[in-house]
């Protein structure tokens, strides 16, 4: 060999190094690509495309390690209308690559007015549209405060972007439940299955630990996925898993366990996988286990605000906890006060997101990440967190979600208020159709008033009656779309936000603001209490929701205060405190009826799992509690249509002592074609109450299904074989106080 080819050899060998190293081996160039985030286009092109309208400079920056805060290359975007844009490809560039961007621009935003463009090429900023992320964690980034005039490199608190090809993983398809069928089930991702001792301890509180079949409680009891399944639900509701900052601010050792605080609207919460990195195909694995057993899956989703935070102003310098969109087009996403000076913060919790008429990209935002969780994960319905924020502003919040077509089949549930306070003509106004808008809404007024019902404390029976018919989305202006269907109507007793059930009958509230009353500390008045109020829920008009535990006495009240165990967003210890953690995680114990680790829980906490699942299997026989239109009054209660003509339709009483006010309630839903009648009777006082002369009610025998107030093994016949194991009531039956019984006949 020559030295001229030794030289070239060596030459040769030098550019292929530099290609591992990104630079020599790649190229780029402009791209036309209209989707925002990372994807792959035809020859090997891999297209990025942000949004930064007022931006004068946007900067790719591609990384060879994740945990390296040095990009190996920066290639400069072009411009185009309001994004930013540029395509690269060449070694290393492919699914698995990691990615951020650098934007530069005018900083307007000040101490005195903290509202404007936030530009700062110091911030390395995660893609908003990223498929995948590292974890997101606020002060692994940050030592001292993220000062906005900073000079040297800060990472925004971001896990960094990650290239994601979906097309790698197979599809969960999707379970179809027809809204008024609907049972669904809060579950908290790491909760459900953080103590189940029958996983490996990397598998506890993951997304794989719920897919896992077999686990048992100590008693020997189906836990976990089998729970789900022996209880009879055929929805879960997943608690925040988009990623997420955990980051609280406020209080040493204390994580953000719910995960209202989203950073990523595109990408899994990396701290629930088991395997690191795996986030998406775990969660795609969890939705297609419960897919398997029959369950569909909705995602509680945060498009209120961000967990962005500020900008606030430390030492006279203004500071801002900015991941992406704060410092890529904050006075463009974010909500103003009407001077434009400050954020508008109506969440509480963050800067609100602004939706109103010119907003386009905060709408795209969100219903692109929609129609990717129902596309690419499976997901079958969504619950909007704080939804008013949606459509404040907004001429055409019917329209702009609701209509998208790429999300058609998925249920969506609203919650319906913010700061401002309940909303309930959410449905009802800017040209919602009645007919074909899938809107329904969490009732926060069925929370109260059945609470009340359970402390003989109803101040309004007529309304309890409205709820018991399903009519409890109605507003009150009687909006059309609002009142079109029953199933519009989500019931609840007790969600995350608040007490669970059991701490419902524990604790007194001194402000009634939770309805709460500690059941005079007997224990047998709680037992009856949680019975009853979970017999209301499932013998409601309306979708129940059931809260995680509560159908065995899950209880939060270890926490620190009262306050603590209402509000147990932060019950999660950086440190690993089992104190701190245990409040929010289920204790499978209780399923057992063993209160030895939770203390404040019941020992009958087999007894009401038993009693909830029969009440499940009474409603999913038959289509009493369950219509998908508001059922027909028939006046049949004492007269001689009694009979087969009232098919479908239902009929109702108070009672109540001489000369006293009604308080027990008697609801008869007369079966459809082929099925028996039903006649629930509640029970609100504390004393004992007959209902008499039951034959005017049906031409069949009554017979006596449920009993609230009997012990596990009494308190219910099996609806599959009520003729021949339920005992027959007669005339008359007596209900015990704050309790509730469920007759039924042939009504031939």
């Amino acid at each position: 060999m020559t030295r001229r080819q030794l030289r070239k050899a060596i030459l040769a060998l030098a550019l292929i190094a530099a290609g591992n190293g990104c630079a020599a081996a790649q190229e780029s160039a402009s791209s036309q690509e209209a989707r925002y985030g990372a994807h792959f286009g035809a020859g090997n092109w891999l297209d990025f495309v942000v949004y930064a309208p007022e931006a004068t400079a946007v900067d790719l920056l591609l990384y060879d390690d994740p945990r390296s805060r040095e990009a190996s290359r920066r290639v400069p975007m072009q411009r185009s209308g309001d994004d930013w844009k540029v395509k690269v490809r060449g070694a290393g560039i492919g699914h698995g690559l990691f990615y951020m961007y650098r934007a530069s621009g005018p900083r307007e935003a000040s101490p005195e007015r903290p509202r404007g463009a936030l530009f700062n090429p110091a911030y390395v900023l995660n893609d908003p549209y990223a498929y995948r992320t590292g974890n997101v964690n606020y002060e692994a980034f940050f030592s001292g405060l993220p000062f906005t005039d900073m000079t040297t490199t800060i990472y925004a608190g971001g896990g960094k972007s990650a290239v994601y090809d979906h097309s790698r993983d197979r599809f969960p398809g999707h379970v179809r439940v027809a809204p008024e069928d609907l049972i669904v089930y809060e579950l908290h991702v790491q909760d459900y299955t953080a103590t189940l001792e029958g996983l490996p301890a990397d598998r506890r509180g993951t997304y794989l630990g719920l897919t896992r079949g077999g686990l048992k409680t100590p008693g020997g009891l189906a836990a976990g996925i089998d729970h789900l399944v022996e209880l009879g639900v055929n929805a879960v509701e997943l608690m925040p898993v988009m990623e997420y900052d955990e980051q609280t601010g406020n209080e040493a050792d204390r994580l953000n366990h719910w995960g209202y605080m989203t950073t990523n609207f595109f990408a899994p919460e990396a701290r629930y996988a088991a395997r690191a990195g795996q986030q998406v195909v775990e969660l795609k694995q969890l939705v297609k286990a419960l897919h398997r057993r029959g369950i569909a899956v909705f995602m509680d989703v945060v498009y209120n605000h961000t967990g962005e935070q500020g900008p606030w102003v430390a030492d006279g310098r203004l500071a801002a906890k900015c991941f992406n969109l704060m410092c890529l087009a904050a006075d463009r996403v974010y909500r103003g006060t009407p001077d434009n000076a400050h954020y508008l913060n109506n969440t509480g919790t963050g800067n609100d997101l602004d939706f109103s008429g010119g907003q386009r990209y905060s709408k795209r935002l969100v219903n692109d990440s929609l129609a990717m969780w129902h596309q690419v994960y499976g997901i079958d319905g969504f619950r909007f967190d704080l939804a008013r924020i949606l459509a404040e502003g907004s001429d055409d919040a019917a329209d702009w979600i609701d209509n998208d077509p790429r999300f058609a089949g998925a249920h969506l549930h609203a919650e319906p208020w913010d700061l401002g306070g309940q909303w309930w003509d959410f449905m009802d106004s800017n040209g919602w159709s009645a007919d074909n808008n899938r809107w329904a809404k969490w009732l926060g007024r069925y929370r109260d008033k059945v609470r009340r019902f359970s402390q003989s404390a109803l101040k309004d029976p007529g309304a309890f009656k409205q709820l018991i018919e399903g009519r409890g989305a109605v507003s009150d202006g009687d909006g059309p779309a609002a009142s079109s269907r029953p199933w519009r109507s989500i019931n609840l007793v007790a969600v995350h936000d608040g007490y669970t059930l059991r701490d419902c009958t524990w604790f007194n509230d001194a402000d009634g603001s939770q309805n709460c009353w500690d059941s005079n500390q007997d224990e047998d008045l709680r037992r009856q209490r949680e019975k009853l109020l979970l017999g209301i829920l499932l013998t409601s008009q309306g979708v129940p929701i059931i809260l995680q535990g509560d159908e065995f006495g899950r209880t939060k009240a270890g926490a620190a205060s009262q306050e603590g165990a209402r509000n147990s967003y932060n019950y999660e210890s950086s440190s690993g405190k089992a104190a701190v953690n245990r409040v929010n995680w289920i204790d499978w114990r209780l399923k057992d009826g063993d209160n030895s680790a939770s203390p404040t829980g019941p020992r009958y906490g087999r007894e009401l799992f038993e009693w909830t699942r029969g009440l499940i299997s009474l409603r999913k026989q038959w289509s009493h509690f369950r219509r998908s239109d508001f059922a027909r009054y028939v006046h049949a209660a004492r007269d001689d249509r009694a009979g087969p003509i009232n098919d479908g339709g239902f009929s109702y009483a108070w009672e109540g002592p001489p000369g006293g006010e009604p308080s027990q309630l008697a609801v008869v839903w007369w079966g459809k074609a082929g099925e028996p009648d039903l006649m629930v009777v509640y029970n609100e006082r504390w004393e004992p109450f007959t209902v008499d002369n039951l034959r005017d009610w049906s031409r069949g025998n009554w017979q006596i299904l449920a009993r609230s107030w009997l012990g596990r093994g009494q308190d219910m016949c099996r609806p599959g074989n009520w003729r021949k194991a339920c005992p027959a009531a007669g005339d008359a039956l007596t209900v015990a106080g704050r309790s509730m019984a469920i007759l039924i006949s042939d009504n031939n």
